[in-house]
């Protein structure tokens, strides 16, 4: 079974993640939780190999850098060669073309880690962002043939969650992007996720019901009831 949560930062899924792990493995159900980001694809390959280049173990790959385009509400980069380095490498790991083009990768990636987690160790497969967080990224919400091809290309989970909050609501909870970024960010999900099979789509104002609607969810999708 794959469940998977989607949703502007500070929707939730964290916690969510957190109390469905919990509730499926006191039903004996053995659960893996997989972050897209970090540990799936091309990028977390690559910084899994830095990390052993460098003798140590440290977090799995994620992109790691903010999206030069989100305004994030930070203080100004360094400067010098480590700011320019910096850039750089924002520029290269937030590049739409270059994730464009890496998304059927990552997705092989993603369906042999699948296989062997859900088929081999038989496990619940739990992911934190999903492939359709990616079309969100790289698309901004337009509808174009290459998004479209992309979105059927990936693997429709048993159960996916949208975390529904308003971009207020997410920039009262992080703080961390403007206001004007996380309305587009919003858009662009209603928009995915309008073709999204299924989906389970969950406005997370109260936890306690959320969480009662999540595991019902999961619970009618995967056969647990």
């Amino acid at each position: 079974m794959l469940i998977t949560f989607s949703g502007l930062d500070g929707a939730g899924k964290s916690t969510l993640i957190d109390f469905l792990q919990r509730a499926l493995e006191r039903e004996r159900r053995p659960v893996v939780v997989l972050h897209l980001n970090d540990q799936v694809g091309v990028y977390a390959a690559l910084r899994w190999l830095r990390d052993r280049a460098r003798g140590r173990r440290g977090a799995d790959l994620a992109p790691g850098a903010p999206d030069p385009r989100s305004q994030k509400l930070q203080r100004p980069a360094a400067g010098g060669w480590r700011g320019r380095w910096n850039r750089l490498r924002t520029g290269l790991l937030w590049n739409k073309p270059l994730r464009r083009a890496l998304f059927p990768v990552d997705l092989l990636v993603f369906v042999c880690y699948r296989a062997y987690l859900e088929k081999v160790r038989g496990r619940v497969l739990i992911m934190d962002r999903y492939f359709y967080d990616t079309l969100v990224d790289v698309a901004n919400g337009r509808d174009h043939l290459w998004s479209r091809v992309l979105a059927r290309l990936t693997p429709r989970p048993t159960v996916p969650v949208f975390l529904d909050i308003s971009p207020e609501e997410s920039f009262r909870r992080k703080r961390e992007f403007s206001i004007e970024y996380l309305r587009s960010r919003a858009d662009a999900y209603q928009h995915v996720f309008a073709r999204v099979p299924g989906a389970v789509r969950i406005v997370n104002d109260d936890l306690a019901r959320t969480q009662a609607t999540l595991l019902g969810a999961v619970r009618e999708r995967g056969g647990l009831a």
